[in-house]
């Protein structure tokens, strides 16, 4: 088996002859030709880490058909069939599954080593043809939805032209020029709204993401089928559902985590990479405070670079410098505001009061359904990352232990750490996009675990394909299942109805989504459910406001009133309660109720042209019902 190590002028000399030591080279020399990794892992042990792969993924399989028929959201994570066209469920699903058998896998073996060839090779082909695709994938299943995280808020904030700091305070620069000044200035133009301009953002970032998936797998100098199961696993994943229309920083930090691990990898192997991983960490920094679980993985690599590369005074000159000023700077400029969020807006997702109620930090972080959740998000963001500890234990001994291992575990350890801290407002079910970039980063882990058992396996190279198939199935059904609302909808039913059971605060924030997105698409009386059942778990004024609305509109006016009376107990002071109040009981007609609202909002709002309209106009009704009339006159109460 050819050494999968790149070669350097001092690697082509010939070795020393079998039995006698080689002269030691001089200390410099030694440092400028240090391998960039060690040997690949011995054949046995990647043979068992390639069998243990192939287990696991039938496992994964069976496990994702199983849950299709269990009525519970316990595994939300492996259950999507459940809320798919049967089509999208079980084609791909079937695809994936053959795929797993030897004989097939065999007999596809050589469609697989040649896209991995094209992967390999040094063209630019293979990158521009990859990034096409993954644009126009990614555009062509736009997230209809719009369950996760932000999504409403966000676009909501451009669509109304709110301040960002008024909505969003906690977003660094770079956040608000790419997610509030460009889409706002498209918008303007009339060049897209403001789905549009995140989707078109998106559309780019997954061209970035699938390009750096192959430069990912040369760096690593694989090969063939190896060479294409390391590039879909850093690519696919239930991560690509960032790039379909959400718009927020935690999309370009999955691209920009898959960056830092490129140019690092890069950077250690042939020293190559390091201005590159400098500015990426740089930018990230601007970007989003979660970046800093970037900098333990960039010392390293930088580190792991002065010792191979930096000798005879390399480290001097003006790249390597800038690789290190470039974040140093970054970090030091964005430092005073990273740590005002940390302190002043992040506790509510370190020290909630749901934190205090589970007796503190430490015991909320594996509370209730954490556990299952955390698990779920693993299987969702990255589809084979769970098997990262089943191939490094198969590997054993036979574990390959170059620097680009560690460097690789670094940048995936302080986000993997920080899991089990963070508490979503919305519950992990829903923000999972506060986890994308660990997603990627567990990602690049897997990917490095695959491609190396398959390179020291090559009686198991038919494994690739069932791979690349495990995980580009599942992640373009997440993408399909956000493009269906009414299955989008009844999944986040699901949740909120099934086991297990939710905090009563997630409850009442998902209810409150629904029956926005019901209002959004004019479905009043399924708003108004949702609205109501979101009211009785967060029963606040805006959300008993938001029920009244919606069963107005639903033609419920009793419901509507008392849904108002609930609001205005609570908010007496209301001018639009009060207004709304006043209409719905003149329609009903409840005519001692409208008369009493509207003295009420010209109590709080004294000559209020609206409400002196009405009462005018109830006047006027009352005296022509109390003359004998019948049906109400144009523009009265009622009318």
């Amino acid at each position: 088996m050819s050494d999968p190590r790149p070669r350097t002028k001092s690697a082509s000399r010939a070795p020393a002859p079998a039995g006698r030591a080689a002269a030691a080279p001089p200390r410099h020399a030694a440092r400028r030709a240090a391998p960039a990794a060690i040997a690949a892992a011995p054949q046995p042990a990647a043979e068992r880490a390639a069998l243990a792969l192939w287990l696991g993924l039938i496992a994964l399989a069976l496990a994702r058909a199983a849950l299709a028929f269990v009525p519970n959201m316990w595994g939300w994570g492996l259950n999507l069939h459940r809320f798919l066209a049967a089509p999208v469920a079980w084609l791909p699903w079937a695809i994936a599954a053959l795929a797993l058998a030897p004989r097939l896998a065999r007999a596809i073996q050589p469609i697989a080593a040649r896209a991995g060839a094209a992967i390999a090779g040094r063209g630019a082909l293979a990158p521009i043809a990859c990034a096409i695709a993954a644009a126009l994938l990614v555009s062509a299943m736009p997230d209809q939805v719009r369950y996760v995280g932000d999504f409403l808020i966000r676009q909501g904030t451009v669509e109304e032209a709110v301040k960002p700091a008024n909505v969003w305070p906690q977003a660094l620069p770079l956040d608000v020029f790419l997610h509030f000044t460009v889409p706002t200035i498209a918008a303007n133009g009339g060049i897209v709204d403001a789905n549009g301009a995140a989707r078109l953002m998106g559309a780019l970032e997954a061209a970035a993401l699938a390009a750096l998936a192959i430069a990912f797998a040369r760096a690593l100098a694989l090969e063939g089928g190896a060479a294409l199961a390391a590039a879909f696993v850093v690519f696919f994943g239930g991560t690509l559902g960032m790039f379909t229309g959400y718009s927020k920083a935690f999309s370009e930090l999955v691209v920009l985590v898959a960056a830092g691990g490129v140019f690092g990898l890069r950077a250690i192997r042939n020293g190559r990479g390091l201005l590159a991983l400098g500015f990426a960490v740089a930018v990230a920094l601007t970007l989003h405070r979660s970046a800093l679980g970037l900098l333990p993985a960039a010392l390293f690599a930088w580190a792991a670079w002065l010792r191979a590369h930096g000798g005879a005074a390399a480290w001097r000159k003006p790249g390597p410098l800038a690789a290190v000023a470039l974040p140093a700077i970054a970090l030091a400029v964005m430092a005073p505001r990273i740590l005002h969020i940390l302190l002043h807006v992040d506790p509510v997702h370190f020290a909630s009061p749901e934190v205090a109620a589970a007796g503190g930090p430490l015991r909320a972080a594996f509370a209730g359904t954490r556990p299952a959740d955390m698990l779920n998000l693993v299987l969702m963001l990255s589809p084979i990352a769970i098997l990262i500890p089943a191939l490094a234990l198969a590997l054993g001994r036979g574990l390959p232990r170059a620097r680009e291992a560690v460097f690789l575990a670094l940048l995936a350890l302080p986000f993997v750490a920080m899991m089990p801290a963070i508490h979503p407002a919305n519950g992990m079910f829903r923000d999972w996009d506060d986890f994308a970039a660990t997603g990627e980063a567990l990602a690049l882990l897997a990917a490095w675990l695959v491609g190396e058992s398959l390179r020291a396996a090559p009686r198991r190279a038919w494994i690739a394909s069932a791979v690349a198939l495990a995980v580009a199935a599942p992640s373009v059904q997440w993408l399909a299942h956000h493009t269906d609302i009414a299955r989008g909808i009844a999944r986040v039913e699901a949740a909120m109805r099934e086991p297990p059971a939710r905090a009563a605060s997630e409850r009442g924030r998902a209810w409150d989504y629904l029956g926005t997105r019901s209002y959004q698409l004019e479905r009043w009386s399924e708003a108004a459910d949702d609205f109501k059942r979101a009211a009785e778990t967060s029963p606040s004024p805006r959300m008993l406001q938001q029920w009244a609305l919606a069963a107005t509109m639903a033609g419920r006016l009793r419901e509507a009133q008392d849904a108002y009376h609930l609001q205005l107990a609570k908010e007496p002071g209301s001018a639009s309660g009060w207004l709304g109040l006043a209409a719905v009981s003149s329609r009903i007609p409840d005519f001692r109720e409208c008369r009493r609202a509207l003295n009420e909002l010209l109590r709080i709002a004294p000559g209020d042209p609206e409400a002196t309209r009405q009462l005018q106009a109830l006047d006027a009704e009352e005296a022509r019902r109390a003359a004998g009339g019948t049906a109400p006159a144009r523009g009265a109460p009622g009318k």
